[in-house]
């Protein structure tokens, strides 16, 4: 049974307050259906990875993952976009929560000190995973809700955008934290 190391620094509690901002932000884009938003039949729908919204004639909102067997999303040549968008955002969910085992290994368990850099080099690639399979869900939804007609991004986008901040955030405190552990003291210090 591995012992948790109790005493934590404040850059660790830190990458782990950044990792919980980043994981909850990225499941509730995941989830939601505030992606785009686009007129189709005079009705607006916003749209999610998953499914589409709109208000029906009765005032009802109604959702169905059939809106993207309409016509505006067979275009012809990469027709397919929101396909690699879900696959994307399922990769990038999943280096999340691979970076979160490589995150409590790194700051949490003594017994796998002799492995710190290589979880530090894990909590540092799954970062980079996530960040760059967002970075491609945000330039191919930001492309293709341009097409559509009255197209334009939602909140969900948005969220989706500012989630790579408190990403970066892990990466960082997680060097810092390295380093103050190797040399005895943190790598900002000032002297007067």
């Amino acid at each position: 049974m591995y012992k948790l190391r109790l005493g934590q620094s404040y850059l660790s509690l830190g990458a782990f307050v950044c990792y919980a901002i980043t994981l909850l932000f990225f499941i509730i884009c995941f989830c939601s259906n505030h992606w785009w938003y686009f007129r189709l039949d005079g009705k607006v729908i916003n749209m999610g990875l998953w499914t589409g919204c709109w208000q029906s004639d009765s005032g009802q909102t109604e959702c169905s993952k059939a809106i993207f067997d309409n016509k505006v999303f067979k275009t012809g040549g990469g027709s397919d976009w929101y396909h690699g968008t879900r696959i994307l955002m399922t990769c990038a969910l999943i280096a999340i929560f691979l970076q979160e085992f490589a995150l409590i290994g790194f700051l949490c368990i003594n017994e796998l000190d002799r492995y710190r850099q290589k979880l530090a080099g894990a909590v540092l690639g799954f970062s980079f995973v996530t960040v760059l399979f967002m970075a491609l869900v945000l330039a191919m939804i930001s492309t293709e809700a341009a097409k559509l007609d009255m197209g334009h991004v939602g909140w969900s986008f948005h969220l989706a955008g500012v989630s790579v901040i408190p990403c970066t955030c892990v990466v960082t405190s997680s060097y810092l934290e390295l380093y103050h552990r190797k040399h005895g003291q943190l790598c900002c210090t000032f002297r007067v």
